[in-house]
């Protein structure tokens, strides 16, 4: 078995100085014998290059192997050679020419002398520096000679050594030694050294060659027939090699992505066991629905994750599949339920680990799935029969409440805009707010004032709660109202009046009179029949009256002259005082009034006839109050007042003019006190003269027959308003009491009502 080793050294490669080196230690150190054994030697060479050439033959490799990278392109033809050694010339094709001008090496032609032989130091002992591939050298042995038998493939050993060289160098060597074609990454670039104390075959060396190229961040990427050299980071996301688990795991140092199923273990927690054993720029991935993990790695390591995994993943107690239907629970919210209590893994009492508990429900069959070991299907089992069981008819999902005091349609209303949540958000919403779930419905019944209430348990405990803190006794208030037009009228008047009268007949029946008055409006009224005394008119009366005419059942005088002299003032009249009694934020309303026809239309027909449409109005008095009781007893009014009366009719009696009187506002007053609201509304002056024409205007005695008049009116509205808060029965009987006997101080239509005097001015 013939030996091929291989050296190469930082030393410079020239055959012209290798041979001058040699001759002068032939001079020096040999006789003439000697130089017959260099000629052995140089034969031995010969038959050395011959022997690589049908190496190369045999591989069949013809295409040259380039390596690039820095700023030199090295191109290496490797040529097929021939079993005869004669006809090689014929047979070797062109060289191939360097593809960048920058740095050209010519192919040198396999017959030629070696361009390049590795000199040997000093003090070494003489090693043929030739490369177990080299194409670039002459297949012709130096000095003659016989070709010694070619070695077999698998009994070739070379020896690598090298000392601090460029890694692209490295590269080149081994392109030469394993026929590959690699590209270089611009990326990659070191100095590398590598000591072989022992000669290793052709196919370990490839496998070193991985190895160094792991050892300074660097990794292969086959793509057909080249190779990537890159960085070990971006390895990753090239297209590398994707191995299963059932191929086996070489000591080789490519980057590859080996995908590694588990059977038991769960492949998160196996990923967070495997991740410090690899490196920055490996990756471990799980995925947990088929339970598997995806490494990116060098096959190396690959290879001892395996051996873990292998060790880690193994059964736990076997896991069952049971099946439990349900009778009254449902299967989602048992399954929701077991799922909280058993979700992580358990250690029986024995130490061995359990996995997971998985409960799955069906809801078209009402059963849980339960997948778990013996000892946990057991547990959750007894666990079912005690969840399954029939609920009392008392906490069914419909339940009706009736209402005391709110109103249901009201209360219902404010029930169903309590924020909701779904089912999957309704439990930490309810440990932080409260709300209700959207499957709550409260339904308000107007005919029992109940709500009927469809929820579950826990949901209808938040609503009760809720609604007992409405349901309850809204106080009341009694409220006390006073409408009166103070009317400051002031007249005087001074003058004489005359007036007279004379039967005509009475033939038929009826009583005819002739008279009339000479001045004023008719001061003189008729005498009553029963006492035949005479009203006179107010003030200061002085006359005559003559005999009387009777009309009816009233006397009046045939003749009379009366002098009057007077003066008059009118005081209060009440218009309207309204009590009510209503609830706390509840708006109450009195009206007090008449329904008085307008007209609204009127029309011609061709035929002249007249027809006219008429609405009904409201003139009267109306009051509304909505009282809000606030604490320490205020109580907040919302006051709207209107006051309509007719004030006089135009063109026909169906076209009457309304006077209307209007106050809005909002006042806070406490318990029992009086606010007032009110303030002038009118002030009219008048003055009336009547006399008998000429006579009236003689001096002094023209008051005989003249008669002037004076009137002043001025009209004042007032609102008293007097709230009274009824919370209990017990306030409600005092003041009725107290209504009671103010209704009993009233005698002869005379209000004698010490406050009433008050605002007047009255004395006691």
């Amino acid at each position: 078995m013939m030996r091929i080793s291989t050296r190469y050294g930082p030393c410079r490669r020239s055959g012209a100085s290798w041979q001058a080196r040699e001759m002068a230690n032939d001079e020096k150190k040999y006789n003439g014998k000697q130089v017959r054994k260099d000629e052995m030697m140089k034969k031995l060479y010969a038959a050395l290059w011959v022997l690589l050439c049908f190496v190369v033959g045999t591989y069949g490799l013809s295409e040259g192997a380039r390596v690039t990278g820095g700023d030199d392109l090295i191109t290496t033809v490797e040529t097929p050679v021939s079993e005869q050694a004669e006809d090689r010339p014929s047979s070797l094709p062109a060289p191939m020419k360097p593809s960048s001008p920058k740095s050209r090496e010519p192919a040198v032609s396999p017959f030629s002398p070696p361009a390049r032989i590795p000199a040997f130091e000093k003090d070494a002992p003489p090693r043929p520096a030739v490369p177990a591939r080299e194409p670039a050298l002459s297949a012709e042995p130096a000095g003659g000679g016989e070709m010694p038998e070619l070695p077999r493939d698998g009994d070739q050993y070379i020896t690598i050594d090298f000392d601090n060289v460029d890694i692209r160098v490295f590269i080149k060597f081994m392109s030469e030694v394993t026929g590959k074609n690699f590209i270089i990454d611009p990326n990659v670039k070191a100095n590398v050294t590598v000591v072989s104390p022992r000669k290793i075959s052709m196919d370990e060396a490839y496998r070193v060659f991985e190895s160094v190229l792991e050892v300074y961040g660097f990794t292969t990427v086959p793509a057909g027939d080249i190779v990537k050299i890159v960085p070990a980071v971006a390895a990753r996301e090239k297209s590398v090699e994707t191995r299963l688990m059932e191929e086996a795991a070489g000591p080789d140092d490519r980057v590859v992505t080996q995908i590694i199923p588990l059977q038991f273990a769960n492949p998160a927690e196996m990923q967070k066991v495997l991740t410090p054993l690899v490196s920055r720029s490996s990756i471990i991935l799980s995925y947990q629905p088929t339970g598997t993990l995806i490494v990116t790695d060098v096959l190396s390591n690959i290879k001892r994750l395996m051996t873990i995994v292998d060790e880690l993943d193994v059964a736990g107690i076997e896991e069952r599949i049971t099946v439990v239907p349900l009778e009254f629970a449902k299967a989602d919210d048992v399954a929701s339920s077991l799922n909280q209590v058993f979700q992580a893994s358990r250690r029986t009492q024995s130490g061995v680990v359990e996995g997971p508990v998985r409960v799955v429900p069906d809801a078209r069959t009402n059963v849980v799935i339960i997948m778990a070991g013996e000892h946990e299907t057991q547990r959750i089992t007894d666990l079912v029969d005690l969840l399954d069981r029939k609920v009392p008819r008392s906490v069914d999902r419909i339940r009706v409440y009736r209402l005391q005091h709110a109103e249901a349609e009201t209360l219902a209303k404010v029930l169903m805009d309590i924020p909701r949540v779904d089912g999957t958000q309704r439990e930490g919403a309810v440990a932080s707010g409260g709300v209700l779930s959207k499957d709550v419905q409260i339904i308000a019944d107007k005919a029992t004032n109940a709500l009927i209430i469809t929820a579950d348990m826990d949901d209808y405990l938040a609503v009760e709660e809720v609604i007992g803190q409405l349901d309850i006794p809204r106080p009341m208030v009694y409220i006390e109202a006073l409408i009166m037009e103070v009317n400051v009228d002031r007249g005087a008047g001074l003058g004489v009046e005359w007036t007279g009268g004379e039967y005509i007949s009475d033939t038929d029946g009826r009583v005819k009179v002739y008279g009339g008055g000479f001045s004023g409006p008719g001061i003189m009224p008729g005498a009553d029949k029963d006492t035949g005394l005479i009203s006179l008119p107010e003030g200061f009366s002085l006359g005559v009256l003559g005999e009387t005419i009777k009309i009816g059942d009233f006397y009046f005088p045939n003749l009379g002259a009366v002098f009057q002299a007077y003066q008059k003032e009118q005081g209060v009249h009440i218009l309207s005082t309204p009590q009510i009694l209503t609830l706390d934020n509840e708006e109450a309303e009195i009206y007090v009034g008449e329904n008085v026809p307008y007209q609204t239309r009127a029309e011609t027909t061709e035929a002249l006839r007249d027809y006219s449409s008429y609405e009904y109005r409201d003139v009267g008095v109306t009051l509304r109050i909505t009282p809000q009781i606030n604490h320490e007893r205020f109580v907040r009014l919302n006051i709207f007042q209107e006051i309509t009366k007719l004030s006089g009719q135009e063109q026909n009696d169906y076209l009457p003019s309304t006077l209307k009187r209007t106050a809005k506002t909002t006042v806070t007053i406490k318990d029992e006190n009086t606010i007032v609201i009110g303030g002038l509304i009118g002030d009219d002056v008048s003055n009336t003269t009547w006399q008998v024409p000429c006579l009236g205007r003689i001096p002094l005695l023209g008051w005989l027959f003249r008669h002037e008049s004076e009137k002043r009116e001025k009209r004042n509205l007032y609102i008293f308003i007097t709230p009274h808060i009824v919370e209990n029965p017990v306030e409600a009987r005092a003041l009725y009491e107290e209504k009671k006997q103010r209704m009993d101080s009233l005698e002869g239509g005379e209000i004698r009502s010490k406050r009433l005097r008050k605002i007047m001015g009255e004395e006691e």
